[in-house]
């Protein structure tokens, strides 16, 4: 079995003094999909922001470690967990259109990304940009280049910032509600890509999700979080079907299903 690629170990993760996530630990592996779920508030975005650095000024691991392999992701200089940030570690975010700047095209923005990490032609960046759109579903991959980002749609939109954080073939893909914004359909497309991607590069991949579906559907193991601890952390196969605590199954019993009735 490959080691970890990402480990959270006993991390404590607080604003302003106050502890909002504590106390969790679990590992992803290459090739893994882990599904982090509770309910809104319940500290789940706030995992993954710690891993990328995002937690502002207010933010802080006050507790624990984040482990990039061997290296402390808390521990990092600034200009070195930038430097990992957008290559080895890649986040989609819960709206990524409104993530893209509305005045510039999408070919543009991906080049000035691709940039500020290595010497890139913009020809190069295009080439690169139109090949992940194209195995990610999207017609017309030059076009899409040339267009604003308020000219896609929301299914289109998500395809691009997924493609955007492939550009720099990372080796952890965090998602942060990638689904939430989306109609049913384009949800259950969505879920299909994320399936395509591991098949794709191999990455250890966390999704955060409300949606115990989204769960269901995509993910290896599950991790249930609630008021910022965690509840159960298993296998999803395991967890769904035998829940040891009653808000796991208050998760599972609120949430409808994207497929069909569980054999």
């Amino acid at each position: 079995m490959p080691q970890p690629v990402l480990t959270y170990d006993r991390v404590e993760v607080s604003y302003r003094g106050v502890a909002i996530v504590r106390d969790v630990s679990f590992a992803v592996r290459p090739g893994e999909i882990l599904g982090i779920v509770g309910e809104s508030g319940s500290g789940k975005s706030t995992l993954i922001k710690a891993a990328m650095g995002q937690l502002g000024t207010d933010g802080l691991v006050t507790q624990g470690d984040i482990w990039y392999g061997d290296k402390s992701i808390p521990n990092l200089s600034p200009q070195a967990l930038r430097a990992l940030c957008g290559t080895d570690l890649a986040l989609v975010f819960q709206d990524c259109l409104a993530a893209l700047t509305p005045i510039r095209t999408v070919g543009d923005q991906i080049h000035e990304f691709m940039s500020a990490h290595r010497r890139i032609s913009r020809s190069e960046c295009d080439q690169h940009a139109a090949e992940l759109f194209s195995q990610l579903g999207l017609e017309n991959p030059q076009q899409v280049l040339a267009s604003y980002p308020f000219e896609l749609s929301g299914g289109m939109g998500q395809r691009v910032g997924i493609a955007i954080a492939l550009m720099g073939e990372p080796h952890v893909l965090l998602a942060d509600e990638p689904t939430s914004a989306l109609d049913v359909i384009t949800q259950t497309q969505v879920i299909e890509l994320f399936s395509h991607i591991r098949d794709l590069c191999d990455a250890a991949i966390v999704i955060v999700t409300h949606n115990m579906g989204v769960v269901r559907a995509l993910a290896d193991n599950v991790l249930v979080l609630r008021d910022g601890m965690v509840v159960e952390y298993g296998s999803t196969h395991a967890v769904l079907t035998h829940p040891a605590q009653a808000y796991t199954r208050q998760l599972i019993e609120a949430t409808p299903r994207l497929w069909g009735p569980e054999e």
